[in-house]
């Protein structure tokens, strides 16, 4: 599987397929066996057109902002940028 790694707590980010910076980055709060679910915190203002207007900024916050759920079998360019448990904290 593509996103086999990703675990509940882990920090993640979504990838642009064809550049090298970040759509949104967003918490794990869900996993199951076949998918898991990101509580999106940040997206790329730029990239979402916000500069454009207050319409923007509201429905950026509306929508981006939200959970999303994610088939561990399909490629959605999401990196683990902290993996949870594995940065000194939470560790017995």
């Amino acid at each position: 599987m593509v996103n086999e790694n990703i675990s509940i707590g882990d920090f993640v980010a979504q990838k642009h397929p064809k550049s090298d910076f970040f759509l949104k980055k967003g918490i794990v709060i869900g996993s199951k066996k076949d998918s898991f679910v990101v509580h999106w915190l940040s997206y790329n203002k730029e990239f979402f057109m916000e500069y454009e207007g207050p319409a923007f900024e509201e429905l950026n916050s509306r929508y981006l902002l939200s959970k999303m759920s994610y088939s561990r079998s399909n490629d959605v360019n999401m990196i683990i940028l902290s993996k949870a448990r594995q940065n000194g904290l939470g560790n017995s």
